[in-house]
């Protein structure tokens, strides 16, 4: 048996894409064309610039309080008080927000630190520094401006009034006793 081959007519594919062509070359040289007539704007993907040098200086935070004027010169009795100054300075180049506190405290009989009243106001002399100030104010032991007692620009210092009371209902255990106490100041900086 042979086999007879079937022949059929060749035709031809339908042209759908016959725009494809044209178009790519023409989009092309379009964009050929673009890029050799603006050959200068290349600079603004490639562009640099520098600034002039800059100096960053760091600044400092220090203060130093001196001697509280002595305060055991009155003998205390139920209802009075004695007064004392000391001076604190911001030798630093930033304001600093203030805090005194009471770190240390010892008496002679341990009630008396119950019955004793630690009052700090600022003063712009020492000869301003009398009893009745207002100012912070709490019990010796616990004594605690709070940030932000008061604020010493750079380079200024501030005289601080220290008022220590007994109470007017101080019980007779706590005669004759003596207390000892530590402050201790401490600056924090502030914005300019």
């Amino acid at each position: 048996m042979t086999a007879t081959s079937r022949t059929t007519g060749r035709h031809r594919a339908a042209r759908r894409y016959r725009w494809v062509w044209p178009v790519a070359i023409a989009l092309v040289v379009a964009v050929g064309t673009a890029l050799l007539g603006a050959g200068g704007t290349y600079a603004l993907w490639n562009g640099t610039a520098s600034t002039a040098a800059t100096t960053v200086r760091s600044a400092t935070a220090t203060v130093t309080v001196g001697s509280t004027t002595a305060m055991n010169t009155a003998v205390l009795g139920p209802g009075t008080s004695t007064t004392g100054t000391f001076t604190v300075r911001n030798t630093g180049s930033v304001p600093l927000s203030m805090r005194v506190t009471t770190t240390a405290s010892k008496s002679s009989v341990a009630a008396a630190t119950g019955e004793l009243t630690l009052r700090l106001a600022m003063v712009s002399s020492t000869a301003k520094c009398v009893p009745g100030l207002t100012g912070t104010s709490a019990r010796l032991a616990t004594f605690d401006t709070g940030t932000g007692s008061f604020t010493l620009p750079a380079g200024v210092s501030g005289i601080a009034c220290l008022e220590m009371a007994l109470d007017a209902d101080a019980p007779q255990t706590v005669a004759g006793a003596t207390t000892d106490f530590t402050l201790t100041v401490t600056g924090t900086q502030v914005s300019a």
